[in-house]
Order: structure tokens, then C-alpha cells, then sequence
């Protein structure tokens, strides 16, 4: 299964050519930070962020499978909130946990922050991927399959 939050839509991209490469089910982690202004969403993440807090989010699927992967926007270098609460708010010890991430200027240290916080989840931590997006433009669907194919084959 394949999980994803998104505001500007970017992420839903990248999660719906991760289900197309994988074929498995995509469903959006949806919560009302989307039904804010633009600003009220910026002032909201930003506060969400450097208060290291999660935010309900609601999603509908039957039962967790052992192997999920989450689609989450960077938000001031760390997973997103709303995704944050759908990670901290399950049990998933039994569950192989993988993050594919988007940020507008990747680092690796995004992707270390997101390797640790799989950890003290309490998941089998799986696979990091950080990809850059670009400020208006958005990701292209096929070619996002070719190059998640490339790197989930190299595995």
C-alpha cells in the first residue's frame, strides 16, 4: 500500500507512480490544513514544524499490510506533520516502513532525519528516497515511473 499527504499536489504524483511501478493501492492521508487559505496553511505548517508536532490526518483502507510505503512532503527538514501523526498513531512493529519524500532542495541530511525518525517509531525501518521538485512545475508522471523503476530494480 501506498500512503501520501499533499498540498500543491506535487506528492500525489510521485505516490501515484510509485502504485503504477509497485501496482499496488494509493490512498491519500487527507486532513482540513488543505481547507486553509494559503497562508493560514503556511503559518500552520511552519508552527507544526518547529513545534515537532503531528496533525490528525484521516485515511480509509481496509487493514495494514506488513509493507507500506508513505509519500510525504519535507516540512523545515523532517516528514510532514500530517504524515507524522498517521506514522506515530498506528502500530507498526510489524510493518516494513519506507519514505519517499519531496522537498523543493534536497539534502542528505533530510534523508538521515527521516532514516532516524523511522527508527524511534517503532517500525522495520525500510528504504529512504528524497526527490527534488521543482517551485511551479509538476513532476512528470512517466518519467517519475522510469526513474522509480530504475532505483527500485537496483535494489
Amino acid at each position: 500500500m501506498i500512503l501520501y499527504y499533499t498540498y500543491k499536489q506535487k506528492t500525489k504524483v510521485f505516490a501515484e507512480s510509485l502504485g503504477k511501478v509497485l501496482q499496488r493501492q494509493v490512498v491519500e492521508l487527507k486532513c482540513d490544513l488543505n481547507n486553509k487559505s494559503t497562508l493560514g496553511f503556511m503559518f500552520h505548517a511552519l508552527k507544526l514544524t518547529f513545534t515537532n508536532k503531528a496533525y490528525p490526518v484521516t485515511a480509509t483502507f481496509p487493514t495494514l499490510p506488513g509493507e507500506i510505503y508513505v509519500c510525504s512532503p519535507i516540512w523545515g527538514g523532517k516528514v510532514a506533520a500530517p504524515c507524522k501523526y498517521f506514522l506515530e498513531n498506528l502500530n507498526f512493529r510489524n510493518t516494513t516502513v519506507h519514505l519517499l519524500l519531496t522537498a523543493s532542495v534536497p539534502t542528505q541530511q533530510y534523508k538521515k532525519n527521516a532514516e532516524d525518525y523511522l527508527r524511534r517509531i517503532g517500525c522495520n525501518p525500510g528504504n529512504v528516497y528524497l526527490f527534488a521538485t521543482s517551485g511551479k512545475i509538476m513532476p512528470d508522471g512517466e518519467v517519475l515511473v522510469e526513474q522509480l523503476r530504475e532505483i527500485l530494480e537496483q535494489e
